[in-house]
């Protein structure tokens, strides 16, 4: 049984994304995208008037990577936020989350980038992940917080693991509903909010099958899971949001448990009342677009606590 309870914003922003999406992995691939692009439109919403934003191409080792870059006003280069949108791994692009990467370029003041990841089915685990290392290292900003949404919260995680000793790493990381595994460790979320709107455990097994061919999920690779890491050391400062109302949610819980054994400084804000893609949710419920702010100001403590390290050394 859920331990929230929807209040009558979030019920009908619920009702409202159902009806938008049809949301069902039981469709096409094809028929998801479609169906996802037009709910993705109808809670999208205008720029705030101080960004201005312009698409580009970085080079990778499986050819270009689009980008985004999001500058508020006249631009504070200070910190770089590398935003990783969400969609199973098979939805989302640069539009899909344009919206909140502009208002988190506005809250924060930091200049942002979104990159545009390759898809499955048609690219398989690590192609995902090797163009978000790609597009990281030929940013190469010495203070970048990762901002990963669902699967870009895994995929930021997976990049910090695999950038865990490397001269260049993140500074910071904050994760939104990530997806980390925790399906392979039956966590108590998955059974509570099996049947969860918006996002079911049924919906994630599908997601995570996606991702790999002949749906052989890599269970001890870290990069694919991150709590299967065996080390956690060198992981970047960490704040983890979750939906109370979501298979994922103790996802969040239980890798920042990881990162606190591991003396790494990490924090689990759990948000009541809420459920899977809240994000979209922010202009119409008055929970949600508080659980926003507190994302925002996460990334813009990780950025300014960085960037007060650089002076100090």
């Amino acid at each position: 049984m859920n331990r929230s309870i929807l209040d009558a914003e979030i019920t009908q922003f619920i009702k409202r994304y159902l009806e938008l999406s049809g949301l069902s992995t039981a469709t096409s691939v094809a028929q998801q995208r479609s169906d996802y692009e037009i709910m993705v439109r109808h809670f999208t919403y205008p720029h705030p008037a101080s960004i201005r934003s312009e698409d580009s191409c970085l080079q990778g080792r499986h050819g270009d990577i689009p980008v985004r870059h999001y500058y508020h006003g006249p631009g504070n280069d200070s910190a770089l936020i590398l935003f990783l949108h969400g969609g199973g791994f098979i939805l989302g692009s640069l539009d899909s989350h344009d919206d909140i990467c502009a208002e988190i370029c506005a809250a924060t003041g930091f200049n942002l980038v979104s990159v545009d990841y390759r898809l499955s089915p048609e690219y398989l685990h690590p192609v995902h992940l090797d163009d978000v290392e790609d597009a990281f290292l030929g940013l190469a900003h010495a203070n970048t917080i990762l901002a990963g949404v669902s699967a870009g919260g895994t995929l930021a995680a997976a990049l910090s693991h695999r950038l865990k000793s490397s001269p260049l790493r993140a500074t910071g990381q904050v994760l939104i509903y990530p997806g980390l595994g925790g399906e392979r460790y039956a966590l108590d979320s998955y059974r509570e909010n099996a049947e969860a709107p918006l996002l079911s455990t049924r919906d994630i097994h599908f997601y995570r099958g996606t991702r790999c061919a002949n749906g052989a999920l890599p269970v001890d690779d870290a990069e694919f899971y991150p709590l299967a890491a065996d080390d956690y050391r060198g992981t970047p400062p960490t704040i983890a949001f979750s939906a109370d109302i979501d298979p994922l949610r103790d996802d969040a819980g239980s890798y920042v448990a990881k990162l606190q054994d591991a003396d790494v400084s990490a924090t689990w804000i759990n948000e009541p009342g809420l459920v899977h893609d809240y994000l979209r949710a922010r202009h119409v419920s008055a929970v949600a677009g508080a659980a926003f702010a507190r994302i925002c100001s996460a990334i813009t403590r990780l950025a300014s606590q960085a960037q007060a390290l650089f002076i100090l050394c």
